[in-house]
């Protein structure tokens, strides 16, 4: 039997070669996304999606979620997010 990064066992090669396809496709997804929310806010890409994430992980920790998949993990998450918002708000906003 052998294993894929010590955390599946598999059998089949073609396994393997399935599941990392899936990792991979995961991560497409998520520059799919984030190309995406680029195209809606376009210069306010960044700052839409740091204050966004910021509220979405405070409402997250309010109903009691304790294990986050991002690997910044709590609070550390949330007041990277909420500065990288406020940086974001300045530079677009109040830079003279």
């Amino acid at each position: 039997m052998r294993r894929l990064r010590c955390i599946v066992a598999v059998d089949n090669p073609a396994d393997v070669r399935r599941q990392r396809g899936e990792m991979v496709e995961g991560w497409a997804f998520t520059f799919c996304k984030a190309a995406f929310l680029a195209l809606l806010f376009q210069k306010y890409t960044l700052l839409a999606t740091a204050a966004i994430a910021t509220a979405l992980y405070l409402y997250a920790a309010a109903s009691g979620v304790r294990e986050w998949r991002c690997f910044v993990k709590p609070p550390w998450v949330v007041i990277a997010m909420a500065a990288i918002a406020a940086f974001q708000v300045y530079w677009l906003f109040f830079r003279g």
